[in-house]
């Protein structure tokens, strides 16, 4: 009975190790390599523009078409009282504006409904090879306490040689995987809180194509950063 219990204690001991650990710093975004490993995604700054129906001559943009899946990360600071000021200026003005201060992504992002997010160069500097095998990412936050399918969008960018653009649009969390917002490039996923203050977030196999990915984090009106994390599948 000793020797079963002793062997029950020490498979355990392995699972346990065999876990992949929580990423170190907050807002690390992170993809899901191995049993025990992972590799952190490179975060990228962007730019809200106005919405274009074309990106190239083969890559359109109609309405709310858009193909897109974030996982980059951008710090930001969220100030009280600015978001519906920033909003009209946005979509008036149409002037193109940069995302890469706290207070400038937080504000953008609650502004740019309809306008398009746009990163430059072609291609995230992560590359992943396996188009239609499950990928699991993990996502370090503050706390976990929140229900991921609120806080975190993954889209499938459109793409050019010079940049990746998304139509940026709000939604609700069950409208994930619907057949409009797959059409404007919202990845279906699903997600779990993980250890002590981590998410982990499965994008099925099925969705799982070739192209440009990045993942939002969506509370912009009390987070105090604002991560978005980019990669490709080749």
């Amino acid at each position: 009975m000793k020797k079963v219990l002793l062997l029950v204690a020490i498979m355990a001991t392995i699972g346990a190790q065999a876990q992949v650990p929580e990423p170190e710093f907050v807002n690390s975004y992170c993809i899901v390599t191995g049993e025990s490993t992972y590799d952190v995604l490179p975060k990228e700054n962007g730019t809200i523009q106005k919405h274009q129906n074309k990106v190239s001559k083969f890559a359109k943009l109609a309405g709310g078409l858009a193909n897109v899946a974030s996982s980059v990360g951008v710090a930001s600071a969220v100030t009280s009282g600015s978001v519906s000021g920033m909003m009209n200026g946005v979509k008036m003005v149409g002037v193109a504006g940069s995302v890469g201060s706290a207070v400038d992504m937080a504000d953008m992002l609650a502004g740019a409904v309809g306008m398009d997010i746009v990163f430059e160069g072609g291609s995230s500097t992560y590359q992943v090879k396996g188009a239609g095998k499950e990928i699991q990412l993990l996502i370090r936050g503050e706390n976990n306490e929140k229900d991921p399918m609120e806080l975190y969008r993954i889209v499938r960018f459109n793409t050019s040689k010079k940049e990746r653009r998304i139509q940026w649009m709000e939604f609700k969390p069950a409208l994930i995987g619907s057949a409009e917002e797959k059409k404007a490039g919202y990845v279906t996923f699903s997600g779990h809180k993980y250890g002590e203050q981590s998410y982990m977030l499965t994008i099925p196999a099925d969705e799982v194509k070739k192209g440009e990915y990045g993942i939002f984090y969506m509370n912009i009106i009390s987070a105090t950063a604002i991560p978005v994390g980019t990669f490709c599948i080749k």
